[in-house]
């Protein structure tokens, strides 16, 4: 009895700790999908494996990063899995099955996995520039603002320029709003807003906040330094532009295979289509992307045993408002 009961339990563990997906996790699980099925029709890819540890140069956060490891993974697994059935087995085929099996190439995995891994080396390279220019960066603003000897007593309501940095591996310009002498608003790149869940009151131009994770957890503590408005006290910037949306919708039936692009940035795949009528923006069964006002590219991709069909275009996002983007067969 006393077995039966630590089984339980151990299960229950189990569920619960594998049930909390992170980015990475979900990178990973898509990935894995992904690469197992490349360029393979009629693939039905098999249950992705545990999503393993990070490795040194991946964030635990980084959707784009799991999903680069699945990719691999099931490339591997794939060509491994072809190589102990020996590839495609003859036997009772209908005609059509016989004629698609002779026109069906197999894709070069080796080849594949090799490009993944210089595309993975070289990513590394530039995060490793990236991290050694955000350190160059730190020391030199730490440098200069140790050097002065007076500062505001405190900073005006209203928009402002700092230095943000973390003291590991990032130091980059944002925008912040200050009420009553605290950052009360974070903005990265001039239009994502990123919640505060800690600020404490802003001393000698300098100060620090905790920002949210999109999942509502504590995330990163970062350092800020009000540099302009030591040099000038009434200091000021524009309010950010914000951010606006693109809703893509489709009206085919084979939806669920159409996989979105933007930017050059995986979205995910149609989960509904719509049969009569146009939605409207942002309504369910849409994929809606929020980003930064712009012109941006798009690629909706469609593969299957039938063809592969594919739409592309340029969409408009606008601040505040959402663009409606249609995909018709």
């Amino acid at each position: 009895m006393k077995i039966q009961i630590t089984t339980m339990i151990f299960i229950l563990l189990t569920v619960v700790a594998f049930g909390q997906f992170n980015d990475y996790d979900r990178g990973f699980q898509n990935g894995y999908k992904e690469g197992y099925c490349y360029n393979d029709f009629g693939c039905i890819a098999p249950i992705p494996p545990i999503t393993p540890i990070p490795q040194i140069g991946e964030s635990n956060d980084s959707y784009q990063d799991g999903y680069n490891r699945g990719f691999k993974r099931g490339l591997e697994d794939k060509r491994a899995s072809k190589s102990k059935s020996g590839g495609y087995q003859s036997g009772n085929k209908t005609n059509s099955q016989q004629q698609y099996q002779s026109t069906y190439v197999s894709p070069n995995y080796d080849l594949l996995i090799k490009t993944l891994e210089m595309k993975q080396a070289r990513y590394e390279r530039n995060e490793q520039i990236k991290k050694e220019k955000a350190i160059g960066l730190m020391n030199q603003v730490k440098s200069y603002y140790n050097s002065l000897n007076t500062y505001p007593t405190k900073i005006n309501n209203g928009w402002h320029k700092v230095i943000s940095m973390n003291n590991y591996d990032f130091c980059e310009e944002r925008k912040v709003y200050v009420t009553d002498n605290k950052v009360t608003k974070y903005v990265i790149d001039d239009w994502l807003s990123k919640s505060i869940s800690y600020s404490p009151n802003i001393n000698k131009a300098k100060s620090m906040v905790q920002l949210k994770n999109d999942d509502g957890t504590n995330g990163d503590m970062v350092e800020l330094y009000f540099l302009e408005d030591i040099n000038n006290p009434n200091s000021y910037v524009s309010p950010p532009v914000g951010s606006g949306k693109a809703s893509f919708w489709t009206s085919w039936k084979r939806s669920a295979s159409m996989k979105l692009y933007f930017d050059g940035m995986y979205v995910g795949k149609f989960k509904s289509y719509f049969e009569n009528g146009t939605p409207v923006c942002g309504q369910k069964g849409t994929l809606t992307v929020t980003y930064k006002p712009g012109t941006y590219s798009y690629k909706v991709i469609s593969e299957g045993s039938w063809s592969t069909k594919t739409w592309t275009g340029t969409v408009t996002i606008r601040a505040g408002g959402c663009s409606l983007q249609g995909l018709k067969k």
